[in-house]
């Protein structure tokens, strides 16, 4: 019905043109096209041209709108949401993300997926969490690592970035080695590392991580050097019990549930807990106070989104991930807690502002530790994160500068013809220039197609591009992206007020 009304006013529209542009055009006779100018015939073609042009860049827009409806707070989920992990397959809190994943799926009918977003010591991954779009539909698991990054100068990101929901796991650090290793108790290892200081290798997170930390902190209680055993780097305990089960490493520093399988299958043996007490899925396991070191630290993980999503979302969110923590929901005849304890993780459970309240105490303590004498290696970095993303701008700016000038100052291109850079050209590069600033300040409010849509439109017209050649470029090309990126790669692209 809106195509024939608007075909109507396109035809009404020609019947005018026709009248005040060629009064003289009429077809009594064959051959009468002969008796009119060739400039009659031009504007006629032009106005057929324009006619069809702007009836399909309607339909187009038309048939976009219709797969665009404007979204909605009271509407949420309507579409799937994102669960970023911050480590790697196998580990807790990759078991933990894929377990909460399942249960929110059931709960709020919508896909949720799993994204290990790994690398930069859990600075990837925390980054990508939180400083997602606040809309609800991404999701961040955060660790113990997120009050410990900003203190060792690798991130700016601290807790404040976050909106809490809910802590899930909370376990305590172990010391793991092969089952056929020389060391039956944790003393042994000690003796041995206070004798042969740099000998042994050790793994479980990355550098600086909450393991890494549980380590060199025993080490230091001790009266050891923190460096007394070798650190190497992996991107979470998965990888690093692969590691010590193939021989690559001495021990491995993480929580007793994830080395579960290698531990109940004999392939390492655990010298030790650091918990206050025995846990109760390995009450055979010695803690480290048992043994004489009074010495204990965990490893935690939790659910949060970014700061500034719209409370009523934070709100859904809390209630379906308290449900699915108390149990009230099953899947395959399962609760959550059933299916953690069945993977030997062991849960704490501290909702909005009681997991906010730890964030902080578990921060300043963190704190201390990394800021003391002991890891002053450790917490403190030559370089910032934003060092080599500062040098490449100010390289940016140096060659920028040296081609505005280098027309006036020929020792800096001498074999470089005089029209090799333009006044034009620099005009073209900066119109870029603002096209992706633009992007940048208005596709969240806006949406991607507007937006970008908008960009793409004036850069080729402002290039030289006829209008309505830029007009269909854009229809066609931009509606293509986005399909292909959000709705098939599923990658989260601005949606903007409305939904687009």
């Amino acid at each position: 019905m809106v195509l024939l009304v608007v075909d109507r006013r396109f035809c009404s529209l020609h019947s005018r043109l026709f009248q005040s542009t060629a009064p003289a055009v009429t077809f009594p006779e064959k051959n009468s096209l002969r008796k009119h100018s060739g400039t009659e015939l031009m504007n006629l073609r032009a106005i057929i041209r324009v006619s069809v042009l702007s009836r399909s860049i309607l339909c187009c827009l038309l048939l976009l709108m219709s797969g665009c409806a404007a979204e909605s707070i009271e509407d949420y989920p309507d579409r799937p949401i994102t669960v970023i992990c911050p480590w790697s397959v196998g580990g807790a809190t990759d078991r933990t993300s894929r377990q909460l994943a399942v249960f929110l799926e059931q709960e709020l009918k919508v896909p949720v997926n799993v994204i290990n977003a790994t690398g930069g010591r859990g600075v990837t991954g925390h980054s990508r969490g939180l400083n997602a779009r606040p809309d609800g539909y991404t999701v961040a698991i955060i660790t113990g690592e997120l009050n410990m990054l900003h203190w060792q100068d690798l991130t700016s990101l601290t807790w404040h970035d976050a909106e809490p929901i809910m802590s899930l796991v909370d376990g305590a650090g172990a010391v793991f080695v092969k089952q056929d290793s020389q060391f039956k108790t944790i003393k042994e290892l000690r003796d041995f590392v206070e004798q042969n200081p740099g000998k042994l290798t050790a793994t479980g997170t990355a550098a600086g991580g909450i393991w890494h930390l549980a380590l060199a902190g025993w080490l230091d209680f001790c009266g050891l050097n923190a460096s007394d055993i070798k650190w190497i780097p992996m991107n979470g305990a998965g990888p690093s019990l692969q590691e010590l089960a193939s021989g690559g490493v001495d021990l491995v520093c993480c929580s007793l549930p994830e080395a579960k399988t290698l531990y109940e299958s004999g392939q390492v043996r655990c010298l030790g807990v650091m918990a206050e007490e025995p846990l109760a899925e390995f009450p055979d396991v010695p803690t480290f106070a048992s043994q004489g070191m009074d010495w204990n630290i965990s490893g935690w993980n939790g659910l949060a989104v970014p700061k500034g999503t719209p409370a009523p979302i934070v709100e859904k969110i809390s209630t379906a991930v308290k449900k699915i923590t108390d149990g009230e929901i099953t899947v395959q005849g399962k609760t959550f807690p059933e299916s953690m304890r069945d993977a030997g993780l062991s849960t704490r459970y501290r909702a909005n502002d009681e997991f906010a309240v730890f964030l902080e105490e578990n921060d300043e303590t963190l704190g201390k530790l990394l800021t003391s004498d002991a890891f002053k290696k450790m917490s403190s970095r030559g370089t910032g994160p934003l060092v080599f993303p500062g040098l490449l701008a100010i390289a940016m700016c140096v060659i920028l500068g040296c081609l505005a000038v280098q027309k006036k100052v020929h020792a800096l291109a001498p074999d470089v013809s005089k029209d090799t850079v333009t006044s034009q050209g620099i005009v073209n590069t900066a119109l870029v220039l603002l096209g992706i600033v633009a992007y940048q300040l208005f596709a969240e409010q806006l949406g991607f197609l507007l937006t970008a849509g908008a960009i793409m439109f004036l850069l080729l017209w402002k290039l030289g591009t006829r209008w309505w050649i830029s007009a269909l470029i854009t229809v066609c090309l931009i509606p293509g992206i986005y399909t292909l990126f959000a709705n098939l790669l599923r990658v989260p692209l601005p949606r903007g007020v409305l939904g687009w």
